[in-house]
Formats: C-alpha cells, sequence, structure tokens
C-alpha cells in the first residue's frame, strides 16, 4: 500500500465526523473503541451552535451529547432526550477528526501480514500488462524509484488523482460552489470564549464574516473556516488573520498558532465512471462535494466497504472476477444522490432567512442524517435478487427500516447481548427467523460453490421483519429474503456474480 504521508503524521482536520455506519464497519473491524475515545473529552458536547461570533450572542443551538450523554445506563441503547436518540444502530455517530483518525487507521494496517506499507511513496503512473498492473512510483524528497507489482490497482488518491487522470475518467457536475479558508490553530483561549455549554461545532454569520469554527480536540485544537463571498476576486481578498479574529470576535490582542492551512473550493463532481479494467478509483478520486453532513469520507469509506469484499471473493476463490462489476454499479447511483442531497442542502442554507427556527429546520437533517446512514440501497445490482417491493424512499434527515432487497438489514439487538452486525460472516450470512430453517440445503449449495456462508439464528421481533430467511452480504446489505426454499442454483449463480459470465450451474 503506498502512502504519500509518513507514518508518523497527523490526519488533516477537514473532516470531523465519523458517521454511525462507518462506525458499524469499524465496530466489524474492532477500532471502534479507539475511535470513540479519539479527540474529544468524555463530557465535551457535541452541540452544533449558530452565532454571531463564537463569543458572540448565541441566536439557536442544536443539543447534542458528549460522550458521557450518549449511552443509558445499560451501555447499549442511546439515551433518551437527543434528535439522534431512536436511531436503529449499535454506533452513533462520533465527532472525531481525520487529524486523529489516520493514525488510528494506520496502525490498524499495520497489524496484517497481507499488507506491506510503504510510507513516503508518492504514486506516479502505471501500466496494464496482460494479467497485471505495474506502478512506477518515487519515495518523498529522495527521488528513489518505487516499482511494484499486482492484480488490481486502487486509487484513493483524493480528489486531484492521479490514478483518475491517468484512466482518462473525467469529472462531471459543479465545478464551484463556495470558496473556504481554513485554519487550524492552537489556542487554548478559544474554549473560554463560551460563556456557558461548549459546542463541537459553532456556525458563525455577521457582517465582516461567516464561518465555522470546530472543536478539535476540545482544549487548545481548532479549526477554523471562513466563507469567501461571492464578489470576491480570489482568496487574497480574504485576510486570514483579520478573518479569524472576526469569526472569534476577538481582538488585535488575541494570538493563536497555525498548525495547518488551506484555501479550498466546494465543488459537487462526480467521475464519470469508477474502474477500467482492474483500476479502481475510490473516495475523493471518484467524487467530490461540499461537506455537508460530513459526508465525503464517510462515502469513501462506504466505497472501499462495497469492493473490498467482493474483491476479497475474487482473490481468494470464492467468487469470478465478473462480480466485481457489480461495485460501480451500485456505488456511482449513490454517490450521485447523495453529492445532490448535499448541494441542495447548501442551496437550502443559502436562501432561508436567518430566524431560530428556520435555521433549526434546515440544519437539524444535515447534523442528524439519518437517511445518508441508514436509508440508501442499491436497486439495480446484477448480485441482488429482487422481489416485487420497492424500498422506501428517503432523504438527508430521514430513513424507514426495511428488508427489501437492496438495503441495509435493519439494526436489532441479538438474544446473545450482541448486534446482530457482530453475527455477520464475511462473505453472505442466512438469518432464520420464527425458529424457520433451510440452512441445511443453503450450506450444501453455497459449498457447491466454494462461497463460504454463515447461518444465524434469530428471534427479532419487528414490524419490518416480513420474511423467515434474509440472505445479507457483509457490507449489511441484503441481497435475498423469502419464506420458502429458493432455487438455489440460480440464487448462488446471481448473487456471487456468475450470472454476469452467463453460467446456469454451479462451478
Amino acid at each position: 500500500m503506498l502512502e504519500q504521508g509518513s507514518q508518523g503524521d497527523a490526519g488533516d482536520a477537514k473532516c470531523n465526523t465519523v458517521s454511525a455506519r462507518t462506525m458499524e464497519v469499524f465496530r466489524r473491524i474492532g477500532i471502534a473503541d479507539a475511535v470513540r475515545a479519539a479527540g474529544l473529552p468524555d463530557d465535551y458536547p457535541t452541540d452544533v451552535v449558530f452565532s454571531t461570533a463564537v463569543s458572540g450572542r448565541e441566536i439557536t443551538r442544536i443539543g447534542l451529547p458528549s460522550r458521557n450523554e450518549r449511552f443509558a445506563p445499560d451501555g447499549l441503547t442511546s439515551a433518551s432526550g437527543f434528535p439522534d436518540s431512536h436511531w436503529q444502530t449499535p454506533e452513533p455517530v462520533v465527532r472525531a477528526s481525520q487529524y486523529f483518525l489516520n493514525p488510528i487507521l494506520y496502525e490498524y494496517a499495520k497489524t496484517f501480514v497481507e499488507i506491506t506499507l510503504l510510507p513516503e511513496v508518492r504514486f506516479e503512473s502505471y501500466r496494464c500488462n496482460a494479467e497485471s498492473i505495474d506502478v512506477l512510483a518515487q519515495k518523498v524528497g529522495g527521488g528513489e524509484s518505487v516499482k511494484v507489482n499486482g492484480t488490481y490497482l486502487i486509487g484513493c488518491d483524493g480528489g486531484r488523482s492521479s490514478v483518475r487522470r491517468q484512466m482518462g475518467v473525467k469529472l462531471s457536475g459543479d465545478n464551484e460552489i463556495s470558496r473556504t479558508r481554513s485554519s487550524l490553530v492552537r489556542c487554548a483561549e478559544i474554549r473560554a470564549l463560551y460563556a456557558g455549554r461548549a459546542a463541537w461545532m459553532n456556525w458563525v454569520n455577521n457582517d465582516r464574516v461567516s464561518g465555522v469554527c470546530v472543536a478539535i480536540d476540545g482544549s487548545e485544537l481548532w479549526l477554523l473556516h471562513r466563507s469567501l463571498r461571492s464578489s470576491a476576486v480570489g482568496f487574497e481578498d480574504l485576510d486570514r488573520d483579520q478573518s479569524i479574529r472576526d469569526l472569534l470576535g476577538v481582538g488585535p490582542d488575541f494570538t493563536w498558532q497555525v498548525l495547518q492551512s488551506y484555501d479550498w473550493t466546494g465543488r459537487r463532481l462526480v467521475a464519470d465512471q469508477f474502474r477500467q479494467g482492474n483500476v479502481f478509483i475510490e473516495g475523493d478520486a471518484a467524487h467530490l462535494w461540499i461537506p455537508m453532513a460530513g459526508y465525503g469520507m464517510n462515502a469513501g469509506i462506504a466505497d472501499a466497504m462495497n469492493l473490498s469484499w467482493m474483491l476479497a471473493a475474487v482473490i481468494k476463490g470464492h467468487a469470478p472476477p465478473q462480480i466485481l462489476a457489480a461495485h460501480e454499479k451500485e456505488r456511482h447511483p449513490i454517490t450521485e444522490q447523495v453529492s445532490r442531497l448535499a448541494m441542495a442542502k447548501a442551496l437550502e442554507l443559502s436562501v432561508r432567512a436567518a430566524t431560530p427556527e428556520s435555521i433549526l429546520q434546515v440544519n437539524i437533517p444535515q447534523f442528524v442524517c439519518e437517511g445518508l446512514n441508514f436509508g440508501y440501497y442499491y436497486e439495480n445490482s446484477p448480485i441482488i435478487v429482487y422481489d416485487d417491493k420497492v424500498a422506501p424512499e428517503y432523504d438527508m434527515g430521514t430513513a424507514h427500516p426495511s428488508t427489501v432487497p437492496g438495503c441495509r438489514l435493519p439494526h436489532f439487538w441479538h438474544s446473545q447481548g450482541c448486534s446482530v452486525y457482530d453475527l455477520l460472516g464475511p462473505y453472505y450470512s442466512l438469518l432464520q427467523f420464527n425458529g424457520q430453517k433451510m440452512d441445511s440445503a443453503f450450506e450444501k449449495a453455497f459449498s457447491a460453490a466454494k462461497m463460504p456462508l454463515t447461518v444465524i439464528e434469530t428471534d427479532a421481533e419487528a414490524e419490518c421483519f416480513e420474511h423467515d430467511f434474509l440472505l445479507v452480504r457483509s457490507d449489511q446489505h441484503i441481497c435475498w429474503r423469502g419464506n420458502g426454499l429458493p432455487d438455489l442454483v440460480e440464487l448462488i449463480v446471481t448473487v456471487t456474480g456468475r450470472a454476469l459470465r452467463g453460467e446456469t450451474v454451479l462451478s
């Protein structure tokens, strides 16, 4: 794995929300506790405040819990009284910055003997051969060339992706929506600007500046965004230091240390394709949008989880390479949907009158984004067996649990005291409800197909569980449901991608 940064580098602080859906992923791989503990102290609230300055008049506030306030005494259910307390998930959203998340992920990657980490190495180019891909890279700062060979190449190299450029793939959408000057600063005095309960995020609007102050560690690290006005010619029209003073509401004697600084343009761009042969692009390399609901990084992780289980199945001989065609067919439409939801929210913010009521109405969905976490579904996937029911619609803030194929398996706590997600296998899991059993037939058929199957007996009682059997993928998406034994040959040929190469029998 090539990584341009060094092993000891903290991440940048651009993304500061780890979504509930991403936390479910981190729970499965065993790092949720570490991520949950990163960044803000246990007693620091995650409120979102709207004010005239950090030290100025508070207009309104969305009350959200600190880590200590989050869970009920049983340690499992989300404490009541918060806008997301009703969410069906074992892992509520965490306001942890990439500044702390990246080192956790790096340490996790180091635990795999199958992964060779190459820090401080910059990708340069690739060349596709008959059965492999040659990658040419270079040591950062040293000029030493590095050559790597493999079967697949996945470009997770950001908005200026060199992999995407060499693929010749274009981005389509809106090239400029907003312009922002951001600074990560160290300043312990900012915390004292809050007269009462502090906030994780403070949205500021006054006659001098519009921007956002984000608490990174709840003590001395803060991310300060300042938006350029539409009349500005360039970033130089926004004074870096004075705009910070205007955002904070402080005088000329107030000082801070700048740790990171960057100017960036908000866009809504989606790559025309995510794949070319055995070369893929993920995350910001495949899609860019303004950070409404903080879902940029989280969408990239969803991309990776979608591709990873399919790729593992191919590499280990459980599925043919044709199954990989499902990745773009599933993720590209979702990416387009999410980008448009983010765009619509940005436009809504810009046209609404700034009354306390309208501010809450517009912003609660982006900070309590149940739909973006749990509502999206795959509706035209070649590896999902659909029935005659249609998945429920969703928007940024609203989702409806459903077992329609393509939807996320609704969460429930298993009788063993764990989340049902903790029991899912690495590829496919058969959930059996109401004491019904047909696991022996499924296990025999999946064994013949060389595809591992995990069987889960459950007694979940929820209105959305209308069927005795669910077949669920490791990424928590349902790929079949029924009340009786299906045509197992046809089912497995479809869900494992064999139908995409024209097979009619198991091989």
